[in-house]
């Protein structure tokens, strides 16, 4: 376990008193690993960095060899919704737990072609631990395809990780295949053995390749609408960056964290925000979009240099949601910047809200009065996930403090609905559309015009 866990864990009183709540959404103890933090107490109470307590029963798996009393659980797998992957801590009829984030190997799952491959994560192999499924399970079962299981398991991990490949890779195989005059046998494999290196090795020779992009201008936005439930209106658009490598589309979990590592991520989002600045004059006016920035704007005057440099861009017309990948380690200095773009009329919301590192303390500390519902919280909706009271604890949170909340990935009209109900009326997701290149946004926003003329 981290050193810094190891640490968290002298300093808990385990009464989920203000020494604990502050432990529990202290930066200082998170990793890019970890969404959420808590305790249950022997008593039978407990809290989280959200909050409230987590109402789950983990499903006890074998803990780790050498790492007593460390242990891996899951949560339960209710209404086909994916199990989450739980690392905790016993003490004295308590435990500390770690819900874990699970984004990096959906992202990679979904390259280079959406739904190739599935991915099943076992705790020490050969004892009756538990799978965890990443990914569709039915690749595995699928008839005829061409579905091969590589497994692999690093000498001192105790989880043997195994990559499952499609119909949809040999599909895109056979279209690599035609296109690039290869043999259909040798284009599968050469995907399936890059896939497979990709999962563990694909960082090592990552950088190269970004600064090529970077010097290539690789780095486009994709716009993705923000839907009023309301009025039916279009207020404004997320700027989502893309990297696009010829005619590939690279997912941003694939590169995104390792770009913030090696200080890419400053170069990228300049790149991202000149080609916005191109693309604002061709959106209505009355309508904004938002610019993702992590922690290593915020900690120096990056932000302020970036926009002075672009002759301060209207902020009716720009705002910025701040992502938690990486914990804000110099807070004083992030007040700062935040604060001094406030007054030139910048606004600012907290991305994920509920899953990253900061949470409630980001609020009320750099004074951010916007927030982002998160998908996995919104997936809940018609189910009774542990997340569910989550989701209605962040919109009573969200009412109660006067913040303007946005839910995003959402996907059907019955959450729609929801939120409505609960007074969530601005709308980000799949059920009005996917993020799109400049060219196609117009055409859709053409037709959304003409479909909802006369409404609001």
């Amino acid at each position: 376990m981290d050193n810094n866990v190891r640490s968290q864990l002298t300093q808990f009183r385990l009464d989920c008193g203000e020494q604990d709540m502050a432990l529990l959404r202290d930066p200082r103890f998170y990793n890019g690993h970890i969404r959420i933090q808590g305790i249950l107490l022997a008593s039978g109470g407990g809290c989280s960095s959200l909050g409230v307590d987590l109402p789950f029963t983990p499903i006890e798996l074998p803990p780790y060899a050498n790492q007593e009393p460390f242990g891996i659980a899951a949560t339960q797998s209710r209404f086909h919704t994916e199990q989450e992957l739980v690392a905790y801590y016993r003490t004295g009829g308590n435990i500390v737990y770690w819900v874990l984030s699970n984004s990096w190997s959906h992202s990679l799952l979904q390259y280079p072609c959406t739904d190739c491959f599935y991915l099943e994560l076992d705790q020490q192999p050969g004892t009756s631990s538990q799978t965890f499924p990443r990914g569709d399970s039915s690749i595995k079962q699928e008839v005829g395809s061409q579905s091969i299981g590589l497994s692999f398991r690093d000498p001192d991990e105790q989880i043997r990780q195994t990559l499952w490949a499609g119909k949809a890779l040999e599909r895109y195989a056979r279209q690599q295949a035609r296109h690039h005059g290869l043999w259909y046998g040798g284009a599968l494999g050469a995907l399936l053995v890059a896939a497979y290196w990709g999962l563990r090795n694909y960082r090592r020779s990552l950088k190269g390749l970004l600064q090529t992009g970077l010097a290539r201008r690789e780095f486009v936005p994709f716009y993705q609408p923000i839907v009023d439930n309301r009025s039916q209106q279009v207020v404004g658009f997320e700027a989502l960056l893309r990297w696009q490598r010829g005619r590939e589309l690279v997912p941003p979990g694939a590169f995104i964290d390792y770009a913030e590592e090696q200080g890419l991520i400053l170069p990228m989002t300049e790149q991202l925000l000149e080609r916005i600045m191109t693309d604002l004059p061709r959106l209505a006016p009355a309508q904004w979009v938002s610019v993702n920035i992590v922690a290593t704007h915020l900690e120096q005057p990056h932000l302020r240099t970036l926009l002075q440099r672009h002759g301060w861009p209207s902020p009716t017309r720009l705002t910025f949601e701040l992502t938690e990948r990486k914990p804000i380690t110099d807070i004083k200095a992030a007040i700062g910047e935040i604060t001094a773009l406030q007054q030139l009329g910048y606004h600012f919301k907290l991305d994920d809200f509920g899953t990253g590192y900061g949470g409630f303390a980001y609020l009320q500390r750099l004074g951010i009065r916007q927030i982002k519902i998160d998908k996995m919280f919104v997936d809940t909706i018609g189910t009774d996930d542990l997340k569910r009271t989550l989701l209605d604890s962040i919109i009573a949170f969200g009412h109660e403090s006067g913040m303007e909340m946005i839910a995003e990935g959402v996907e059907t009209g019955e959450q729609v609905d929801y939120l409505r109900q609960h007074g969530v009326h601005l709308i980000q997701g799949y059920v009005y559309a996917r993020p799109m290149a400049l060219a196609r946004l117009q055409i859709w926003l053409l037709a959304w015009r003409q479909n909802h003329a006369g409404e609001g």
